[in-house]
C-alpha cells in the first residue's frame, strides 16, 4: 500500500466544495468577499466579518450570495545548489546522485481553478436602529494542487520524482478555517455611532501530503536503494473567536470604521488527526497525532467620504499579526506531557518541556498588512460603477518560504459594478481583481566547510526551498442580495 495523489474525483469535490482561495493578502489571509464592499466601513451584509457594525447601517431583511471564482498560475524553480547531498559520480552515500539532479532540481508549476462561497442572512427584525445577522466564509486559507513532472512518468529508478520538485513541501495540500458567524449591532442615533460584535465558530482543517524521508532530507537514493516516500497529515478541530467593531458618521457623508477580528482559538490551537508515513521500501505507518498552530488576529480601519451626491471614496488598511505564527507542530498524541518547544538550532528543547515532537514546520513569519484605496461612481440611484486599488506586503522571510505556502509584495487592481432590479429588491453585484505578484528569489543555504548544508537539526530539519518563485491570481466575485421587505 502506498500515499497516493487524490483521485480526480476527489480533488474535484476538494476544489468546489468550501474550498479555499489562495493567499489573497498576506500569508493565508484570504478574504476577499463582498467584492469592493468588503471593507470596515461597510453596510453591506459582508460586514459581519469586516465590521459587525455594518449591520445595523441598513434597514430589511436581507438574503446575500457571494461565489468567488479564482484561477492561479504558480511556479517555484529549485536551483542544484538547493540539494542537501549531491553525490559525485560513483560515490557512495545517501542523496541525490550528479547524473541525475534533475530529479531535485528545475521548474514547478501548477494552474488551479477554485471557488469558494460567502453567504449571510441579516435583518433588523423591524426594530430601528438594529441589525443581527448570520453567515458563512473562509477568510484564511489556501489550497493546491502542482502539476506533475511527465518525464518522470513510469521511472522505476525514481518513480516520486513525477511529482515535481516541490514535492518535498507540497504534492497536494489544503489549509483553511472555516467560519459559521453570528453578529449584531446596534445604531445610537444621538451618538451617530454603530456598535457591533460576532462570535465565530471555526472549523479548521489541514490535509497535505509531501515528499519525506526519514532524515528530513530530499536524498532519493542510500547506497542506490530508493529512499524517497510520502507523508500525510489529515487533521481538523473546531475553535471560536469574536469579532468587535464601531462604525462612526460624524456628517452625513462621512464613515470612519474600526473593526477587530481575534484569533482562532484565541491563541494556539490544536487539530487532531492522522499523520501516515511511506519511508523508502518500509510499509505503510499511521499515528494518532495533533497539530499545533497559531493564526493572526486581525485589525482593520478607515473610512469613506461622498464629497458629492454621486461620488464616493474609500480609504481602508489592515494589520495582520502573522509574527504569532512561528511553528507547525506535529505532536504524537499518544504522548501524555508532549509539547512542542525547540531551540534556534531546531533541535528539540527539552529543559522547557519540549516531548512528543514529531516533525516542526518553521514559519517564523512577520506582521503585515495592506492598503486599499476604491472609487464608486452612481450612474443611477441603481447602478454604481467601481474600481479599487491596492497593495499587500509580504509576511513569510526567505529562510521559511516554500511551495506549501507562498507569500510575496502584491498590488491588486479591481472593477466591477453594482446593479439594483425589481423595484430596487433585487441587487446583482460583479467584480474582477486582478492580483499582481512581485517575483521574488529566496537564497538557497549557506555550507560549512565540509560542504553541508546549515540547516536546522532535527526534528525541524527539512529540505532546502531557496530559489526563484512565481505567482498570478485572477479573482471574479459574483453576489446576489434580495430585500425581502425593500430598500
Amino acid at each position: 500500500m502506498s500515499i497516493r495523489r487524490p483521485s480526480a474525483f476527489a480533488l474535484l469535490i476538494a476544489t468546489f466544495t468550501l474550498a479555499p482561495l489562495p493567499a489573497f493578502a498576506g500569508g493565508i489571509l484570504a478574504a476577499r468577499f463582498g467584492g469592493e464592499q468588503g471593507h470596515p466601513m461597510t453596510d453591506d451584509p459582508s460586514a459581519i466579518y469586516y465590521n459587525p457594525a455594518g449591520l445595523s447601517l441598513k434597514r430589511g431583511t436581507r438574503l446575500h450570495l457571494n461565489g468567488l471564482l479564482a484561477w492561479r498560475l504558480a511556479s517555484y524553480d529549485r536551483p542544484t545548489g538547493a540539494i542537501d547531498n549531491p553525490l559525485a559520480t560513483g560515490a557512495m552515500g545517501a542523496g541525490t546522485p550528479q547524473s541525475d539532479l534533475a530529479v531535485n532540481s528545475g521548474k514547478a508549476d501548477l494552474s488551479n481553478v477554485i471557488v469558494s462561497p460567502f453567504l449571510a442572512l441579516t435583518t433588523d427584525f423591524g426594530v430601528k436602529n438594529l441589525g443581527v445577522g448570520v453567515g458563512f466564509a473562509v477568510p484564511f486559507g489556501g489550497q493546491a494542487s502542482w502539476n506533475q513532472n511527465g518525464a518522470y512518468r513510469g521511472s522505476l529508478q525514481y518513480p516520486g520524482a513525477v511529482d515535481g520538485v516541490q514535492r518535498w513541501a507540497t504534492i497536494d495540500g489544503v489549509i483553511r478555517s472555516q467560519y459559521i458567524m453570528i453578529g449584531g449591532a446596534y445604531t445610537i442615533q444621538r451618538a451617530r455611532l454603530s456598535i457591533g460584535a460576532t462570535v465565530n465558530i471555526i472549523l479548521n482543517e489541514a490535509n497535505t501530503i509531501r515528499a519525506r524521508t526519514a532524515a528530513g532530507t530530499d536524498d532519493v537514493t542510500t547506497n542506490g536503494i530508493p529512499t524517497e516516500g510520502r507523508s500525510q497529515i489529515n487533521a481538523k478541530n473546531v475553535t471560536a473567536s469574536i469579532g468587535v467593531g464601531v462604525i462612526w458618521q460624524p456628517a452625513d457623508n462621512w464613515w470612519l470604521g474600526v473593526s477587530y477580528q481575534s484569533q482562532p482559538g484565541f491563541g494556539e490551537h490544536r487539530l487532531t488527526g492522522t499523520l501516515r508515513n511511506k519511508l523508502g521500501s518500509g510499509d505503510v505507518t499511521e499515528q494518532p497525532i495533533e497539530l499545533t498552530q497559531n493564526l493572526p488576529d486581525v485589525l482593520r480601519f478607515g473610512f469613506r467620504v461622498r464629497p458629492i451626491r454621486r461620488l464616493e471614496l474609500r480609504l481602508f488598511a489592515e494589520y495582520q499579526r502573522w509574527s504569532v505564527f512561528k511553528n507547525q507542530c506535529v505532536l504524537d498524541a499518544t504522548i501524555a506531557n508532549r509539547k512542542c518547544a525547540v531551540l534556534p538550532d531546531g533541535s528539540l528543547d527539552t529543559a522547557n518541556g519540549g516531548a512528543g515532537v514529531v516533525v516542526v514546520l518553521p514559519r517564523d513569519w512577520k506582521d503585515g498588512g495592506g492598503v486599499r484605496l476604491g472609487a464608486s461612481y452612481f450612474v443611477r440611484d441603481n447602478v454604481e460603477l467601481y474600481l479599487g486599488l491596492g497593495y499587500d506586503a509580504n509576511v513569510i522571510p526567505d529562510a521559511t518560504l516554500d511551495p506549501s505556502l507562498i507569500d510575496q509584495e502584491k498590488v491588486t487592481v479591481s472593477a466591477g459594478g453594482r446593479f439594483e432590479f425589481v423595484r430596487r429588491k433585487l441587487a446583482l453585484a460583479l467584480t474582477y481583481t486582478q492580483v499582481i505578484y512581485l517575483d521574488r528569489t529566496a537564497p538557497v543555504r549557506q555550507r560549512d566547510a565540509n560542504g553541508d548544508p546549515i540547516a536546522p537539526l532535527a526534528p525541524s530539519r527539512n529540505p532546502d526551498f531557496g530559489g526563484k518563485y512565481t505567482q498570478a491570481l485572477g479573482l471574479v466575485s459574483l453576489a446576489l442580495e434580495y430585500n425581502f421587505t425593500g430598500p
